[in-house]
């Protein structure tokens, strides 16, 4: 699974119309036989058709994510993409640091002993009856 972050779009304006509608817009299959072409994902496109996969609003001239070859605006990127913590359920921003255990993920102060809720981030714990506790509240 391939991931990337840009904001490359090209706008190409022809004025050659037999160019133009040799070409097809790779969502809608239209030709292009007026207006602006957008190239992103090694594609062209109507600007309007280059939308986000899940909330179909428009991504030209904005910065998008990239998901097996499907593009994302930021806010569905973020919350259908970024980890959560599997303690609080919210979203780990990206300039966070955090943790994983166990394939889940957690917020630094969100990992912490069940007994003293002190942070166990970066500590020795154990496991007793699902629960995370340090060493002194096993």
């Amino acid at each position: 699974m391939e991931l990337e972050l840009t904001n490359k779009f090209y706008y190409f304006n022809f004025k050659s119309y037999s160019i133009m509608s040799t070409m097809m817009c790779a969502k809608c299959a239209r030709p292009f036989t007026s207006g602006s072409i957008l190239s992103a994902l090694d594609k062209k496109w109507h600007p309007e058709c280059f939308v986000c996969t899940i909330c179909k609003r428009t991504l030209a001239d904005q910065s998008f994510h990239v998901k097996n070859d499907d593009p994302f605006c930021a806010n569905c990127w973020k919350e259908n993409f970024q980890p959560r913590c599997a303690t609080c359920s919210k979203i780990i921003d990206p300039s966070e640091q955090y943790m994983t255990y166990n394939d889940r993920a957690y917020h630094k102060n969100c990992f912490t002993c069940a007994a003293c809720h002190q942070s166990l981030a970066g500590k020795q714990f154990c496991i007793k009856d699902n629960g995370y506790y340090c060493p002194e509240h096993v």
